[in-house]
């Protein structure tokens, strides 16, 4: 007996939702910082939707991943429009669609800012802050390698030693502020660690630490509100977006980009970042760039270029096949 299933794909929209509180300042208020988290889970779940249950149908709240960011936001939010003295600079606070999926609501934005990129003198990213260990207090705060003065206001903002601040370099990550760091925008991630409730129905308001919640919010709201009344501008330092690609991928080599993960691009693979000092800088590739083969096979995704990439070991010399600016290009590369 044969058996045949018809699939049927419903193609949704989603938004980012983005809110202004101008400055006060004449001048500064043409600056801003970015205080966001994204607001979608995984629906339902089931197979392919990023469930660790995946053969469990049940609704996924997300209560730490990540109504605890927006949630944090709102009170942020709340916070400065109540201010009698407003800060100099303005702020965009933006709850992201389609974090889950590939950053796509963050990758969206900076692809279609409001405002002029250059004017956003930061990005404070909320991601999964509900769950502080109330025996360690552990907090990962990414990013502190983008602007020497985040290492100075963590200090100056954590005197009272209750956190265990995990610090971080890097402003790459799987979280929105990685689409801001490759944009050349200085970024603070805070994050409470991840759990055995990740990514499962049982993620809900049960596992969360109200009174931990509270303190990480409101010094994500003390480093902003530094940030908005100073008069200097946070300067922006490059990070090393890939320490371990090779082992993250179980490659034999590495290109030393950073590829696009949401799959917008339908006619190849497009690179999201060049890491400084790596192969695909050494032979010219650039952002941008649409890898549409490799050694005259074609690639359409970034699962088509993993794939290609495993047969690949240090000395071979390969072609690859670029579109940049609607122009087809080659590229002969020794790895």
């Amino acid at each position: 007996m044969d058996i045949s299933v018809g699939m049927e794909q419903n193609i949704v929209k989603t938004q980012n939702v983005v809110a202004l509180l101008e400055g006060a300042d004449e001048n500064l208020k043409n600056e801003f910082i970015v205080i966001g988290g994204h607001y979608d889970h995984l629906g339902m779940g089931g197979e392919g939707s990023g469930s660790r249950k995946p053969d469990t149908i049940a609704v996924h709240n997300g209560a730490d991943d990540n109504a605890s960011g927006i949630a944090s936001i709102l009170e942020i939010a709340e916070k400065f429009a109540n201010q009698k003295d407003k800060p100099k600079r303005s702020i965009i606070f933006i709850a992201f669609g389609a974090e889950e999926i590939g950053l796509i609501g963050s990758k969206f934005f900076v692809k279609n800012p409001p405002v002029d990129l250059k004017k956003i003198n930061a990005m404070i990213n909320l991601d999964m802050i509900g769950c502080l260990d109330t025996m360690t207090k552990d907090l990962t705060v990414g990013g502190i390698g983008t602007a020497k003065e985040w290492d100075i206001l963590l200090k100056k903002y954590s005197k009272d030693n209750y956190f265990n601040l995990q610090k971080m370099e890097s402003g790459y990550g799987p979280s929105d502020h990685a689409s801001f760091f490759l944009e050349d925008i200085s970024v603070l991630y805070f994050f409470t660690g991840v759990h055995d409730k990740y990514h499962t129905p049982a993620d809900d308001i049960e596992i969360i630490n109200f009174d931990g919640l509270k303190h990480v919010a409101n010094f994500a709201f003390e480093i902003s509100n530094d940030i908005l009344r100073n008069d200097k501008k946070i300067n922006f330092i490059a990070t090393e977006i890939v320490k371990s690609e090779k082992r993250r991928h179980n490659l034999k080599v590495k290109l030393s980009i950073v590829p696009d993960f949401s799959g917008i691009e339908k006619k190849g693979m497009r690179v999201d970042a060049v890491v400084k000092g790596g192969i695909a800088e050494k032979y010219g590739l650039l952002k941008g760039d649409i890898i549409i083969s490799m050694e005259n096979k074609k690639i359409n995704n970034i699962h088509d270029y993993m794939n290609r990439l495993k047969t690949f070991k240090v000395g071979d010399r390969i072609t690859i096949g670029v579109m940049r600016n609607e122009k087809k290009m080659t590229f002969i590369l020794d790895l």
